[in-house]
């Protein structure tokens, strides 16, 4: 792969990771580097497979409780990333925040930015995090972060306030209704490739899309089960809509 190959895969790579004020870190490798500003917004959830929903506890009568499933921490948290010039929402788990507070207590989430980077596939559910000091701030630096505007965390993470919809991890394929991640989606497309026009046209059919790429992120497992049911009668493409486009 060339230099130009690399650069390219990089901004694309990047690209794929900005917009919105979540920081969402899709695939083995992925890294954001920015600050933690202002205190967590500590919660126990329930993962729904689409959305996370907060637990109300067994004694209100929360349903996923009532289904003895348990609930998980997810920790919110302002992040300013630099590469953007915007304050950000970043979001972990138990583990993740607990690395966070490791950092927090040796140099000071105050003093540093600090760089994110995912360890596993996109649905891998063994997928950690590592959360290092990257550069530290100088006092201007740090009067500048200071006087930011932060995200009210509590609106964010409920659908309201700026965010106007439902919220979804950093760290999951993605909330109902964004679009699969483009590697994902390129994987798929390979596949089906081999397969015959009625075997592309019924998964399309199924997910209610023209073309692969129009994929839902929620829809990424549901895709790849369906997919390799059809690998499994072995049938051969063609069509008039290119659906690889």
């Amino acid at each position: 792969m060339s230099d130009a190959w690399d650069k390219a895969k990089g901004l694309a790579d990047k690209h794929a990771s900005t917009g919105g004020i979540f920081v969402r870190l899709a695939n083995d490798g992925d890294k954001v580097v920015g600050a933690f500003l202002g205190d967590p917004l500590p919660r126990e959830v329930h993962w729904t497979g689409e959305r996370y929903e907060e637990c109300t506890g067994a004694e209100n009568k929360c349903s996923q409780c009532a289904e003895s499933k348990r609930p998980s921490l997810r920790v919110s948290m302002n992040f300013y990333v630099p590469a953007e010039k915007a304050v950000k929402v970043i979001e972990g788990g138990s583990t993740w925040f607990k690395d966070l507070l490791k950092c927090r207590d040796k140099y000071g989430l105050d003093r540093w930015t600090f760089e994110v980077e995912r360890h596993g596939a996109s649905g891998d559910p063994k997928t950690s995090y590592t959360i290092l000091p990257d550069e530290r701030l100088t006092d201007e630096q740090r009067g500048h972060l200071a006087g930011l505007q932060l995200h009210d965390l509590q609106k964010v993470v409920s659908g309201g306030g700026e965010a106007g919809g439902d919220f979804s991890s950093y760290d999951k394929t993605g909330a109902a209704g964004q679009p699969i991640d483009p590697r994902v989606a390129t994987e798929l497309v390979g596949r089906l490739k081999v397969l015959p026009r009625d075997a592309v046209d019924t998964f399309l059919k199924k997910f209610g899309v023209q073309r692969v790429r129009d994929l839902k992120a929620s829809d990424e497992k549901a895709a790849r089960a369906f997919v390799e049911a059809l690998e499994g009668k072995g049938q051969k493409s063609g069509g008039e809509i290119d659906p690889f486009a």
